[in-house]
């Protein structure tokens, strides 16, 4: 009894953690949207700065993880649990880092002449923060029906990315002094596609967790 109520009070401090780490990249990413939209090169760098930390929360909860799996040798659904936060953290921090390479092209982007930022581009933005905050979301509440969902959404992110991909090179074509920043912007879609994948993945976790399917 004793060495279970240990154990549970472990994987609760892990989960903990987890949550800690999941508002961290929410907020990562708000700001890198905020940034985008508002052109804002002194939030960008607070984002860009943002990720060691957020670097070193995967760190610990690794740890943590590692400890768990060393100590109490769980099994079944205690395993799961467990593998499945080392996987899900894993995406949390590709997550942060592309908002920080987001924010390290809007920091490329104030250096040269501004153009307009589609405003699918911006809804692309929004989508992808939407998934992870309903990730992390399902994730505190184990609810597969709001995973589901969130998967789902990815499908608008993909299409939306390849349709301001087309756009943004047609512009290329027709706007020969402004290349570079269409090229910066084709990047900054490339990372929120990015994102959402990362975001449908913590999903996934969520649904391996409580079905014990991938």
């Amino acid at each position: 009894m004793v060495t279970r109520q240990l154990f549970e009070k472990e994987l609760a401090a892990m989960h903990s953690e987890i949550v800690r780490m999941g508002v961290a990249v929410e907020n990562s990413i708000a700001q890198a949207v905020t940034a985008l939209i508002e052109q804002d090169s002194v939030l960008a760098q607070k984002v860009i700065d943002q990720d060691d930390i957020i670097d070193a929360m995967e760190l610990e909860i690794e740890r943590m993880c590692l400890e768990i799996i060393a100590r109490q040798q769980p099994v079944a659904r205690d395993l799961r649990d467990v593998t499945s936060a080392l996987k899900l953290i894993t995406d949390l921090e590709r997550i942060a880092d592309h908002a920080s390479d987001i924010s390290e092209r809007i920091l490329v982007l104030a250096t040269r002449k501004r153009v307009m930022v589609h405003h699918d581009l911006i809804t692309m933005a929004e989508i992808s923060k939407e998934m992870i905050r309903g990730a992390l979301d399902a994730y505190v509440t184990r609810n597969i029906e709001l995973a589901e969902k969130i998967i789902k959404q990815d499908d608008r992110v993909d299409e939306l990315f390849l349709k301001l991909k087309e756009e943004l090179i047609h512009l290329m074509s027709v706007d020969s002094e402004n290349i570079e920043q269409y090229v910066e912007l084709i990047m900054i879609c490339k990372y929120f596609e990015r994102i959402a994948d990362h975001s449908q993945n913590v999903a996934e976790w969520v649904i391996f967790y409580v079905k014990g399917q991938h």
